[in-house]
């Protein structure tokens, strides 16, 4: 599984729903994903993060999907390239671990093996 995580700026005077209008795809990328998740920083309205969880099928690597959609996302990110003033983070990141920090409980269920916390 991957996470995709990109950090925007929006231009002076658009908003996030006209984000949403450039950012929404036209068409699905054809593997499961998770989200994306979109939130405004609680400190600057202009930042807008996407958070997306990608579960590639065995044997499909990212070379290949980001192949099959380039047509698709390029004419997504001219669209978004109109309201974002810059793309502050882009990450595409390899999940190694998920983790429950809900209750003491959860905390315990999903320690690492072998994680001395002084207890």
């Amino acid at each position: 599984m991957y996470a995709a995580i990109l950090i925007r700026r929006l231009k002076p005077g658009k908003t996030y729903a006209d984000f949403v209008a450039a950012w929404y795809p036209d068409e699905g990328f054809g593997v499961p994903v998770q989200g994306p998740d979109l939130g405004v920083s609680l400190t600057d309205d202009r930042e807008i993060a996407a958070i997306a969880y990608v579960d590639l099928p065995d044997g499909t690597s990212v070379e290949d999907v980001m192949a099959r959609v380039a047509a698709q996302e390029a004419l997504r990110h001219d669209r978004i390239a109109e309201v974002i003033e810059e793309t502050v983070v882009r990450g595409l990141y390899e999940i190694r671990d998920r983790f429950d920090f809900s209750t003491d409980e959860s905390v315990e269920a999903t320690a690492p093996p072998g994680l001395n916390r002084g207890k």
